[in-house]
């Protein structure tokens, strides 16, 4: 028999936002290492440091009350669309740079 995951609301509070960010963590795992290795490595690293700051933020907030969870799951969120976006644009400018000779990071340094 696999163990029970019911029990007190606290405990079910805490099995839940734990496995939520289990969940997430491949997806941020990807994201940043998209961001770092075609973007920036630096600013991918702060954003990532957020992000496990706003992770932290989401788990106890779930655990004292399930409305407290809310701000901290959007900022987290909020930060791997814009690894999610920062890694496309890098990738994008890797594919236009390898066969198209166009560098666009290149031609936005010189402004």
């Amino acid at each position: 028999m696999p163990p029970a995951v019911s029990g007190s609301p606290e405990f079910e509070r805490i099995f839940r936002a734990q496995q939520n960010c289990v969940e997430f963590y491949p997806v941020f795992l990807i994201t940043l290492w998209m961001a770092g290795w075609y973007f920036h490595q630096v600013f991918a690293t702060c954003l990532g440091l957020v992000y496990i700051y706003e992770r932290y933020q989401y788990f106890w907030g779930y655990s004292e009350d399930a409305n407290k969870r809310l701000t901290g799951f959007r900022l987290s969120l909020g930060i791997l669309a814009l690894l999610a976006v920062l890694g496309s644009l890098g990738i994008a400018n890797s594919f236009l740079d390898e066969y198209l000779h166009l560098n666009i990071a290149k031609k936005l340094r010189h402004f």
